[in-house]
């Protein structure tokens, strides 16, 4: 009888990859990644695709690996006492506490955009849960599009132009950039609306964060979200300044 689990080398070679990939730092070439880990080519090519499938890796246009959202979202959940991540948390509750409703910081991962941290509502009825690990494409909801318009403009338009609805995401991001901040109106959740805005500082070491603030469509109107966008846009320059300390 053998003493090997069955499946365990498959998910041993899995394991080895996300491993290569994360140490890697930067987009890693296949070529690379069989040379790293050891297994042939045709192999690591598929156990990639299932983890690409998975969103623990994912691949650029060029055809490097790097983390993918849902690796950044497990990572988030289990380490809770990261220093980054817990650094935000005081802030995140303050603007909770001043908002009345969730709020939440978001860390770019390709080309979605992951939520790491929250903060939630002190209402009693009707509160937006925080789902850490939840993940949007940078072009939908507010927290996405507050990354992607902080973004240099020809990236910014390179993924803006993946989008089915590229001009009309053009314009959300032009506006975006004009005001500070980016209103959702129930884009990601339906009944749920959404204003965002860009981390300073975060963009070059990070890729780029974005703090958000959601609530219940009926309570968290466009009115009171423009008139919470002073709040939002000095806890995000906050968070700016303590993250430039803490790389």
């Amino acid at each position: 009888m053998s003493n090997h689990t069955e499946g365990a080398e498959t998910a041993r070679r899995a394991l080895r990859l996300v491993e290569a990939v994360v140490a890697a730092r930067e987009p890693v070439g296949l070529p690379d990644l069989v040379a790293q880990v050891g297994l042939s080519k045709s192999t690591c090519y598929r156990l990639l695709r299932v983890l690409q499938e998975e969103r623990y890796v994912d691949r650029i246009d060029s055809g490097g690996y790097f983390a993918g959202s849902r690796l950044v979202g497990v990572a988030a959940a289990v380490l809770p006492q990261a220093a980054l991540h817990q650094a935000a948390a005081p802030a995140l509750r303050a603007l909770a506490e001043t908002t009345g409703e969730t709020a939440t910081l978001h860390v770019r991962s390709g080309g979605r955009a992951v939520l790491v941290l929250g903060a939630e509502s002190t209402a009693e009825v009707l509160r937006r849960a925080a789902t850490i690990g939840e993940t949007t494409r940078l072009g939908r909801g507010a927290s996405g599009r507050a990354i992607l318009a902080a973004l240099p403009v020809r990236e910014a338009d390179r993924l803006a132009d993946q989008a089915d609805d590229a001009e009309e995401l053009r314009a959300a991001l032009a506006r975006a950039r004009a005001d500070g901040y980016v209103l959702s109106f129930g884009e990601d959740h339906p009944g749920v609306h959404g204003i965002a805005a860009p981390v300073p500082s975060t963009f070059d070491r990070d890729g780029g964060m974005s703090v958000a603030v959601s609530g219940p469509a009926e309570r968290w109107t466009e009115d009171r979200m423009r008139a919470a966008a002073p709040w939002l846009l000095e806890t995000c320059a906050e968070l700016g300044i303590l993250f430039a300390k803490e790389a």
